[in-house]
């Protein structure tokens, strides 16, 4: 799959300040993409707090679109391919030697080839005083971003 740019990535940022254009394309991608759609909706991730939720939907959002927008178009993404990705990742995630959660983050950094998007996603669950995302709710997000953009990937690929 070609690089998904930086500035691909704060172009949708800068398109969802207008929470209109969110919505919009949140009511697009639940048209198009029924399998990714169901994917977040997983009865494993009621262990995220609603805004947690959102955090999700809207990482999953800009990663959905900056890929249709470099790629002009993106295959109907399968579930089976979703889940796949995500028990590849939960088993890497699991067998790291660390427990800082920043040094686990590094190995999925290690050449990765959409790293820019691991960025936004690893800079979106990091805790400040306006972000409070669980210990749980980061592992989470940030294991099924990486598995949407791993699938996306893979079915450029093909």
């Amino acid at each position: 799959m070609m690089i998904i740019s930086e500035n691909t990535i704060n172009l949708m940022i800068e398109k969802y300040d207008d929470e209109s254009a969110y919505l919009s394309d949140m009511t697009i991608l639940t048209n198009e993409q029924k399998d990714l759609v169901a994917f977040l909706d997983q009865e494993n991730y009621s262990l995220l707090t609603h805004d947690e939720m959102a955090l999700l939907e809207y990482l999953s959002c800009i990663i959905y679109f900056s890929c249709k927008s470099t790629l002009q178009k993106v295959p109907v993404i399968k579930g089976s391919v979703l889940e796949k990705w995500e028990e590849a990742n939960w088993d890497l995630f699991n067998t790291s030697n660390t427990k800082d959660f920043n040094k686990v983050l590094d190995i999925f950094f290690e050449n990765y080839k959409q790293e820019d998007l691991l960025a936004l996603i690893e800079d979106s669950i990091q805790q400040d005083e306006e972000n409070l995302v669980t210990p749980v709710g980061s592992e989470i997000i940030f294991v099924a971003c990486k598995s949407i953009i791993d699938t996306i990937d893979q079915l450029n690929a093909a």
